[in-house]
């Protein structure tokens, strides 16, 4: 099963990138594949699907972000021509950042810009209390809390039976990663946050700058944790602008 479902209709423009996108715990790639049409010409969006998640529901599910990384850098690294970029969501952040630094110390192709969005910075402390092993009743209405779960998985027994282990699979992946001490990456990161996000302060994102040697730049945008979902109009033309001008950069400093 393959791990990216791209949606490109791959026109030929001037300038092209493969902008490979992480969803938030529980997430499945469908999340970003009404940008596709948003974000052309010259971006090609390629979702990342976990396995375990979606079209991958029947694979092993993985606990640990750098599982998470490890299944996805070995795709990336074999398209080892063009531009690309790695845009994560929440717990996606952490897996396109770890993704990072594996594509760094296999020497493979870096991206033009790393995007991540309603994460805080791996070193800042987490607020709340880890939930991924917390009796059911708990771990429920910290789910509602987040307003990630579509509401019929909470009203419907057996969806709900099938999503716990993928959700818990993935807080666990989130609230167990602890970041290794190595070289600060040299990519260019974009820090994007929900002004209604009580998760991730804007003080959380800035941090990303003690990640990276390049640019760190940090936008908010209306709306609280799931922002890029519920107002993606406002993130998508920043968001191409940001990334076209780092691929730019990338080629003109070649």
């Amino acid at each position: 099963m393959p791990v990216f479902d791209a949606e490109s209709s791959r026109r030929t423009t001037p300038m092209h990138v493969r902008l490979y996108c992480f969803p938030h715990a529980g997430g499945t790639g469908k999340l970003f594949r009404s940008w596709q049409d948003q974000l052309q010409p010259g971006i090609e969006v390629c979702a990342v699907e976990y396995s375990g998640h979606g079209t991958r529901i029947n694979e092993p599910l993985l606990d640990t972000i750098g599982q998470l990384a490890q299944s996805t850098v070995e795709e990336i690294g074999r398209c080892r021509s063009g531009s690309f970029a790695l845009l994560g969501h929440s717990m996606g952040s952490l897996v396109a950042f770890e993704t990072c630094h594996l594509l760094a110390e296999r020497r493979l192709p870096m991206p033009s810009l790393l995007i991540v969005c309603g994460h805080r910075a791996p070193r800042v402390p987490r607020l709340s209390a880890a939930t991924h092993d917390a009796p059911d009743a708990e771990f429920l209405t910290h789910l509602r809390e987040l307003g990630a779960t579509p509401p019929e998985v909470f009203g419907t027994p057996d969806l709900l039976e099938l999503m716990l282990p993928i959700l818990r699979s993935d807080f666990r992946a989130c609230e167990t990663y602890q970041p290794p001490n190595r070289p600060r990456l040299s990519v260019p990161i974009a820090a994007y946050g929900g002004l209604r996000d009580k998760e991730t302060s804007k003080e959380a994102l800035l941090a990303w700058g003690e990640q990276t040697t390049g640019r760190c730049t940090v936008r908010m945008f209306p709306g609280d944790h799931f922002f890029i979902g519920d107002s993606a109009g406002n993130v998508v033309l920043p968001l191409k602008r940001d990334l076209l001008e780092a691929v730019a950069a990338e080629q003109h400093s070649h």
